[in-house]
């Protein structure tokens, strides 16, 4: 039996980790890999969105590899992701290929879920080995985000430009490599201390910009063209709301708690939709565009993949949020038809507008004090 599994960001690291940690075979698909990317448009529903496409072409990579077990994690309602699962074993069949297929439901996960659905892959392993493995999995998970935030934290003000860049890049080169907890814990804290190393300029300020949106583009740097990296390097610190780690602290760990924690983004969407849930995750892209501008963000940017229905549904309320804050909101729609060129042009040209916009500020300011 050997596994496979889509690719969605970072969380491979972690992935990775838990199924070394359980002895599990597997063949992970290479990350950003174009060959692979191109057989999921190839043999995907032509409006069917990226995510889509990228997940299939990673399942036809692995299973091309000797994988038979497919593992995925969707979601439900009235996001397509809920569909996902049945139209790709549709489609993989029809291929040729033979595989189990492991569904996971991420939007109500919990250990039953994992236990039941992971049984058949279990057999033989300890609940101590099994704890063990879940635990270091989490550990993996929210270290991983610590990171890249902390690298987006230090890319917009580093003296020699570039070097967060080559640090992540030997980062992501060596946790491809490794095998197990303890090295890519390894990698993780030489990469975190790397960065920290950095020097920085200490009184630069920069723009503070908040990335929202559809989860699987927001935090999987091939197909969002590398957004964050591309806005570090223009001098704006990113502040993205959706990685692994969030997700899983959301829907996995706050619903364990027997007092559940406030979702501060659900709830400061209420006076736009009064719903917890309309698909995918447009609810929050509501409610965090509404706490970036609260907060006093410079920018908004939201990204998602074409035909997305709950993020264009969710870009009915920017208006109001503008009108509300005065904070410039910036929708970029992404499919596999993007060209880089004209992707980096519409976000150097947003920098170029805060840049502005701050000037203004400050000019404004001191006339103001000067008329005082």
């Amino acid at each position: 039996m050997k596994l496979t599994f889509p690719h969605m960001g970072n969380a491979y690291i972690s992935i990775k980790v838990l199924l070394d940690e359980l002895g599990l075979d597997y063949y992970m698909p290479a990350v950003a890999n174009r060959a692979s990317f191109e057989k999921g448009i190839q043999n995907s529903p032509e409006f069917m969105c990226l995510p889509f496409k990228t997940i299939i072409g990673n399942f036809i990579e692995g299973l091309d590899n000797g994988a038979d077990v497919i593992l995925f994690g969707g979601g439900c309602g009235q996001c397509r992701l809920s569909y996902f699962g049945d139209l790709q074993q549709e489609i993989l069949r029809s291929l040729g290929y033979k595989f189990d297929y492991i569904h996971l439901n991420l939007i109500e996960l919990s250990f039953s879920e994992v236990r039941n659905k992971l049984g058949p892959l279990l057999t033989g392993k300890g609940k101590l080995s099994i704890t063990r493995a879940v635990t270091r999995t989490a550990w993996t998970i929210f270290a991983v985000d610590k990171l890249y935030a902390l690298a987006a934290y230090v890319r917009c003000r580093e003296l020699k430009k570039g070097m967060v860049d080559r640090v992540m890049k030997l980062f992501e080169q060596r946790v491809q490599r490794e095998r197990g907890y303890h090295l890519t814990k390894q990698a993780i804290r030489q990469a975190m201390q790397e960065v920290k190393d950095i020097e920085v300029d200490k009184l630069f300020i920069p723009l503070k910009v908040g990335l929202i949106g559809e989860i699987f583009i927001s935090c999987d740097a091939y197909t969002n063209i590398e957004i964050e990296r591309k806005l570090g390097s223009l001098g704006l610190e990113v502040v993205n709301t959706l990685s692994p780690g969030a997700w899983i602290r959301e829907h996995f760990i706050n619903t364990m708690m027997p007092i559940k924690p406030k979702n501060k983004a659900l709830e400061a969407a209420q006076q736009y939709m009064r719903t917890n849930n309309f698909g995918g995750h447009g609810i929050y892209t509501i409610g965090n565009a509404e706490l970036f501008s609260q907060a006093g963000f410079d920018g908004v940017i939201q990204i998602y993949p074409f035909t997305c229905m709950p993020e264009i549904v969710a870009e009915s309320a920017f208006s109001h949020i503008h009108q509300k804050y005065g904070v410039p909101i910036m929708t970029l729609i992404v499919d596999e038809m993007t060209g880089e060129a004209g992707f980096l042009t519409r976000l150097e040209a947003f920098a170029d507008m805060l840049y502005m916009r701050r000037e203004q500020a400050q000019i404004d300011a001191k006339l103001n004090l000067s008329n005082g």
